[in-house]
């Protein structure tokens, strides 16, 4: 489930790349498919330090990523909370 989540971010993440007024036409140029303008993009904040900013965040893949995952943290975290709660309360649990 997680790698569908993870293909799911990244193609919005791209997306939001292709179509960002702050860069724009990063793999889509001139009428022509290049996809190695996404895998530089993807990359390109372990070459530059100034892309771990916080203006530059919204272009960031890795931001995005580290995003999903602390989401993803805090929705199994209330799920399993909830739960332990729902066991303790009928008198299954410790």
């Amino acid at each position: 489930m997680l790698l569908l989540i993870e293909i799911f971010i990244t193609v919005i993440y791209l997306l939001y790349v292709q179509f960002s007024p702050q860069i724009g036409n990063i793999w889509w140029r001139n009428d022509y498919f290049s996809p190695m303008g996404a895998i530089k993009i993807i990359v390109y904040p372990l070459y530059e330090i100034k892309m771990w900013n916080m203006e530059f965040w919204d272009i960031n893949y890795f931001i995005w990523l580290l995003s999903l995952f602390i989401i993803n943290f805090i929705i199994n975290f209330i799920i399993n909370l909830n739960d332990i709660l729902y066991i303790n309360e009928n008198g299954n649990g410790k």
